[in-house]
């Protein structure tokens, strides 16, 4: 996906209104679209099939969608919405409040268009304003990519807009990248493999002080995504949430990981991340109890508990574990099936 982009400024957000309405972009009516309880508007087909150069306008109690099919800007526009609310449970484990504006969503769709999008918003006075979305591709990813994952930024963005900061840069498309389809969140994975074996990876201690994105940006894409799927995948998307939380109120990601993950310093996350990554993927929980000291791994790869002597002091000690890249292998976690 494309960079999202946000703006600083200070002031207050101002009321927004509700409809449901198929319309043309110069303001014609089409048809009127009956709303449901939960705010969606009902999909029904449209009145005239779509025309070169004209766009579509469906509202919605959040989004104002524009779309040169209006069908599929109907479609489009419930989705939304549908994403929104779910994404809320999923990170944060309750509703979002209600945006005090709508959100532009302009639609392009195509057979042939590579998946993207590009969210633009604007912290102001310890809120979120002025949200703009475009999303592209095929109709399919659209749906089950490319919405859920612009849609990913605002719920972060709406969540953490009290600190006035903007989520860290691997972070943020790293978690919005998890809640892709399959076939999206794959090329990653093959990416990453390329990433590393060309030296192109990041090390942890540059990745977490990352404030802007860098030149060579897919890596910090890969990398971010592959981190976060790793985290999730011990304790779920809200511990993460709570991980950047602690770590964006403090600046200190060295604490933020250890009370919030157990690891002691970054390095030992890099560490259990690294061989994670060089093992094709899996259960993340060995890696993990390798990492804090609980398990040992023998030089033929495979691990074993560390014994302790009657002091509790462990005889041996975790081997270093070179920095190397792996094919993908399947992993599940709560996002779905994930090629690492």
């Amino acid at each position: 996906m494309d960079a999202k982009r946000f703006c600083w400024a200070f002031g207050l957000a101002c009321l927004g209104l509700t409809g449901a309405l198929v319309t043309q972009a110069n303001g014609q009516q089409i048809t009127p679209r009956n709303i449901v309880p939960n705010g969606l508007p009902i999909v029904s087909p449209p009145v005239n099939p779509p025309v070169m150069g004209h766009r579509f306008l469906v509202e919605t109690q959040h989004f104002k969608v524009t779309c040169q099919d209006p069908e599929f800007a109907t479609q489009v526009a419930a989705m939304a919405e549908a994403w929104r609310a779910h994404l809320a449970t999923h990170w944060l484990g309750r509703d979002l409040a209600t945006w005090n504006e709508k959100v532009p969503l302009v639609v392009n769709s195509s057979p042939n268009l590579p998946a993207s999008g590009e969210t633009k918003y604007t912290l102001m006075g310890g809120g979120i304003r002025s949200i703009q979305m475009v999303v592209s591709g095929t109709k399919e990813r659209i749906l089950d990519s490319v919405l859920p994952h612009e849609m990913t930024h605002t719920v972060l963005a709406t969540h953490f807009a009290a600190t006035g900061k903007p989520v860290p840069r691997w972070a943020d498309e790293g978690a919005c990248t998890t809640v892709e389809h399959i076939s999206e969140r794959s090329k990653h994975d093959t990416m990453l493999v390329k990433f590393l074996t060309e030296n192109r990876g990041i090390p942890f201690i540059q990745l977490f002080a990352m404030r802007e994105y860098p030149p060579d940006m897919m890596p910090l894409y890969a990398q971010g995504y592959s981190l976060c799927a790793f985290l999730i995948a011990q304790s779920g998307p809200r511990k993460f949430v709570e991980f950047l939380e602690r770590g964006m109120q403090t600046e200190d990601w060295v604490y933020a990981i250890s009370t919030v993950y157990g690891y002691p310093k970054l390095g030992d996350l890099q560490s259990a991340w690294n061989a994670w990554v060089y093992d094709g993927g899996g259960d993340v929980n060995q890696y993990t109890a390798i990492a804090l000291g609980k398990l040992n791994r023998t030089a033929s790869g495979n691990v074993i508990p560390i014994p302790v002597n009657p002091t509790g002091i462990p005889v041996t000690t975790n081997p270093p574990i070179l920095i190397r890249a792996s094919q993908p292998g399947p992993q599940q976690t709560m996002g779905g099936t994930i090629l690492r």
